[in-house]
């Protein structure tokens, strides 16, 4: 989908792309008849033929509509082209939050003008009945007078009112870095106890500029909410105040009855005086760096109705697992997202085999003009339908490897979906050839190649 060549809606004019990720494309447009600006959300092809994504994309459509709130970004058409699914959403000019903590920890008095901002978009949900279900740093927008909005409803779902979310499994979405303990272990359907605990670990970075849990990995990550105590804040930035330190512990409570609201913790945050906080200049910001939000995944809830307790002490093993359905990563200048779709294996009567690897672009031409591309390379990995485990990796158009990543197979599983999102702007064009690769079981791959070019003006 290349919507430089005019692939938008009619009266609307291109401007540049904005980002990409696993789901969609966004760009820049001019709504022409009212010469303003707004923000276009399509669909990658990949998605089309899927009805429980297109459903899902007009959910974010009808969500965002009703949800009115200046801290939440307005939405303001669902159109359908020939292949394509657009929503035009308000343009917020300002700087992804995920981005401003690349840097490190925000000064308090900033931050907690973010935090009240997005407290209020999630209250204001949750007055509609809405659970966000992925709140970071990447859904939030800074504007340049530092007041913000929370984006990206595409995961969101009615809280009371399960026929238009739930599947038979009960699914749970989210981020590996902000994923509740509760969803993690399977133990509760998303509400707006689990937005407050996404929201918390965000407020933790803003104002530590680390994450309170890392891992190698998504399983590992998720499971680190449930399984690991948090951190002392003042063990990674000095100074940090005695009372933040228990009012961020309140929202980080493993226990969701126990979890101070959005409102309540940023209440208890501004409370604190402001010559408590330690000051955060350019040098403290650059000893503590943060990368960019993982992209999102999602997963289902581990069939059964064995109890499984929260487990709240380091070393003790998961009794329970979470299948992943989506994961990804992201690199310094390129944006990646990597979406997985898995399954656990459940015994097996012959080996697992893969049988071939197929790989297609979009934009289907493969090339892309300047100021910016993305091209989103969709992976189908073709089984015998036999239970076991594919490890695969990506090469990057750009030559540099993705990690590999092994994943769970069920019986009957003939077919899994893989995604590359790679995005290109400036001014210097660049040609290259991603590389999707079984490595076990056999070794099989497929290449495409792609073209960015900036003809002279």
């Amino acid at each position: 989908m290349d919507a430089g060549n005019g692939n938008l809606p009619a009266g609307y004019e291109f401007n540049r792309v904005l980002g990409a990720g696993g789901f969609g494309e966004v760009v820049l447009a001019r709504h022409v008849r009212l010469n303003r600006l707004v923000a276009i959300k399509h669909i990658h092809g990949y998605y089309l033929n899927d009805e429980e994504s297109l459903k899902r994309f007009e959910r974010e459509a009808k969500l965002l509509a009703r949800t009115s709130s200046p801290s939440v970004v307005r939405v303001y058409d669902l159109c359908r082209t020939e292949g394509n699914v657009h929503l035009v959403m308000e343009y917020a000019p300002g700087r992804p939050l995920s981005e401003i903590l690349e840097s490190g920890p925000m000064p308090a008095a900033e931050a907690i003008v973010v935090l009240r901002d997005v407290a209020d978009a999630l209250a204001a949900a949750a007055r509609h009945g809405i659970v966000h279900r992925d709140v970071k740093p990447a859904n939030v927008f800074v504007l340049p007078d530092g007041r913000a909005k929370l984006g990206d409803f595409g995961i969101a779902r009615m809280a009371n009112d399960p026929s238009i979310f739930r599947t038979a499994e009960g699914p749970a979405m989210g981020t590996p870095a902000y994923f509740p303990p509760e969803l993690g272990q399977g133990l509760s359907e998303p509400d707006e106890r689990s937005d407050a605990y996404s929201f918390a670990v965000m407020a933790f970075e803003m104002l530590t500029g680390a994450r309170p849990f890392e891992g190698p990995d998504a399983l590992s990550l998720i499971t680190a909410h449930w399984r690991l105590e948090v951190p002392d804040p003042g063990s990674i930035l000095s100074g940090f105040p005695v009372a933040a330190t228990a009012i961020l512990r309140v929202g980080l409570e493993k226990d969701p009855s126990s979890r101070s609201s959005p409102a309540e913790l940023v209440l208890g945050l501004a409370g604190i005086r402001a010559d408590r906080w330690p000051a955060v200049d350019t040098a403290q910001r650059a000893r503590a760096p943060v990368g960019a939000s993982d992209p999102t995944i999602r997963g289902a809830k581990p069939p059964g109705s064995a109890e499984a307790p929260p487990v709240l002490a380091a070393g003790r093993r998961p009794r329970r697992r979470l299948k992943m359905l989506l994961a990804g990563l992201a690199a310094a200048g390129v944006a990646i997202t990597l979406a997985v779709l898995a399954m656990t294996s459940i015994g097996r009567s012959a080996p697992l085999v893969v049988e071939a690897v197929d790989l297609t672009v979009d934009p289907r031409s493969g090339e892309s003009l300047c100021p910016a591309g993305a091209f989103t390379f969709d992976g189908s990995i073709r089984t015998n339908g036999e239970g076991g485990s594919v490890t695969f990796a990506w090469v990057r158009p750009d030559g540099k490897d993705v990690p590999a990543h092994t994943v769970a197979v069920e019986d009957g599983q003939r077919r899994l979906p893989v995604q590359l999102s790679f995005t290109v702007s400036g001014s210097q064009a660049f040609e290259g050839v991603a590389m999707l690769r079984v490595l076990e079981p056999g070794a099989l791959s497929a290449e495409q190649k792609i073209r960015y070019t900036c003809p002279a003006s």
